[in-house]
């Protein structure tokens, strides 16, 4: 009975390490593999071949609001020094938030944190 039941657990060991492993790998050197990497030097933020237009940026949006299941829709879409920014604006047209992508790269950025009130 100690032998089976070392062996069990030897088993589950094996399996728990196992999964470990294979987890680590799937994710990559740099944590996971939604990362954008451009393939050629492991560097982040590659350049698309065509940089993004209003529109795409506009259909993102509208998906990310779809994603959430808000009650939001995209309203402003403005191109600035190589930027796309939409607004989210909400049924009475406040905006709810901004966001920025790099039309080169189609990284979004990262908002400002808000102030501290």
């Amino acid at each position: 009975m100690k032998t089976k039941s070392r062996l069990v657990i030897a088993a589950i060991a094996a399996l728990a390490a196992f999964g470990a492993v294979a987890q680590a790998q799937a994710r990559g050197p740099h944590g996971g593999p939604w990362e954008m990497m451009d393939g050629k030097d492991g560097r982040c933020g590659a350049e698309r071949a065509k940089p993004l237009t209003e529109t795409q940026v506009k259909d993102i949006v509208e998906g990310m609001i779809a994603w959430r299941g808000d009650d939001a829709k995209v309203g402003e879409v403005k191109t600035t020094d190589g930027k796309i920014s939409a607004q989210v604006v909400d049924k009475d047209g406040k905006v709810l938030r901004t966001i920025a992508f790099d039309a080169k790269t189609g990284r979004p950025e990262r908002p400002a944190k808000p102030p501290v009130e």
